[in-house]
């Protein structure tokens, strides 16, 4: 075929295309009404997975996953409009890796609300002004982030999903290298390019601000400033990136919680979170771990957290491999409750295991 036969045959392999997406996007309208009538979910993780994981079975290529998915992620977003439209909060402003965290997992079509704090998005989702939030729970390099795992003792939320990231950090200005006197970013950046920022700047200001956002809108301004933020955010503040992926460990991921106000459906790869108020006494931690070994699940996560009603009171955030409903993780729970003072369940979710 000639250039001009090969461009007909991509356009009427379009109008298929089109043609195809409208009559999936009738079928999600019917979904939508019966999921109205009955107060459903819109957003339903386990669905999500099904389909991420037919696509990974089905694709023979060439065309690679990650663009499947992308495409697929935006088309689900568009779907869930045609149901209802969904408001998702998160910690902003546009531009944090909160931000892409949000539009990774829910696409461009959904309405989204920037908040100042981590607390701001928990209250949001309680107090139903938003239908999910998305936070920083965890960071390969930092650990455990406190002020969200805090909040679960705060607010009656949970947790649906969860959003595994890799995050690099980029060293942005209107000036030269040699110039920068100021380097702007959030605690946790700063922290996780400590290494290369103690290598390469030995006389420069390191300066907190409350996100990577705001660094780079300060230093757009300032004269020899700079931030250290996502690699898109220079666009959107007409700022030269310097430097990219100056993060000390190439393998810097950070893991999100989707939260909502309903539990996800079980899909045979999941995890569940719990929070467990323990006695301040000897081997009060060993009592709750027990279970788990004797009913043979693997943890993933424990984090010691004080509760804040009394000095050295402490709870314990803890997620492991399973489901709430898993006839194992049952019986697990139900022995871990009578061994706590009080055991909060969180929620059980999706293992993410889309490559990104």
């Amino acid at each position: 075929m000639n250039f001009k036969k090969l461009r007909g045959k991509i356009d009427t392999i379009d109008s298929k295309i089109i043609e195809l997406l409208n009559e999936r996007a009738n079928v999600v309208k019917e979904i939508g009404a019966i999921k109205n009538r009955t107060n459903a979910q819109i957003y339903a993780p386990d669905r999500e997975k099904q389909v991420f994981d037919k696509i990974s079975e089905r694709n023979k290529g060439p065309l690679g996953n990650k663009c499947l998915f992308a495409i697929y992620r935006e088309l689900m977003a568009g779907s869930i409009m045609l149901e209802r439209p969904v408001k998702v909060a998160y910690l902003g402003p546009e531009g944090t890796f909160s931000y892409f965290a949000a539009k990774e997992k829910f696409g461009s079509s959904d309405e989204y609300t920037p908040l100042n704090g981590i607390d701001s998005v928990f209250k949001e989702v309680s107090s139903e002004r938003a239908d999910y939030g998305i936070v920083p729970v965890e960071n390969t390099t930092e650990g455990g982030i406190r002020e969200t795992l805090n909040m679960f003792i705060e607010c009656d939320v949970k947790i649906c999903a969860e959003i595994i990231m890799p995050v690099h950090h980029n060293l942005m200005a209107n000036c030269k290298k040699s110039e920068i006197k100021k380097i702007y970013s959030k605690p946790q950046a700063l922290s996780q390019c400590k290494l290369w920022l103690t290598n390469n700047f030995e006389k420069v200001d390191l300066l907190d601000v409350g996100s990577t956002t705001e660094a780079a809108k300060i230093a757009s301004k300032g004269k020899n400033s700079a931030a250290i933020a996502h690699s898109e955010v220079a666009r959107l503040y007409n700022l030269k990136i310097l430097r990219r992926n100056i993060e000390d460990y190439a393998n810097n991921i950070t893991r999100f919680f989707v939260l909502s106000r309903e539990f996800s459906a079980r899909t045979g790869n999941d995890k569940t979170a719990i929070m467990c108020h323990t006695k301040n006494e000897a081997g009060a931690l060993f009592k709750i771990l027990e279970p788990f070994k004797k009913h043979k699940i693997n943890l993933a996560d424990i984090e010691p957290l004080p509760t804040r009603k009394k000095a050295w009171d402490y709870c314990f955030f803890i997620d492991f491999a399973g489901h709430a409903f898993d006839e194992k993780v049952k019986g697990a729970l139900k022995d871990v409750g009578k061994k706590c003072i009080d055991m909060k369940l969180l929620g059980s979710f999706p293992v993410d295991t889309v490559k990104r």
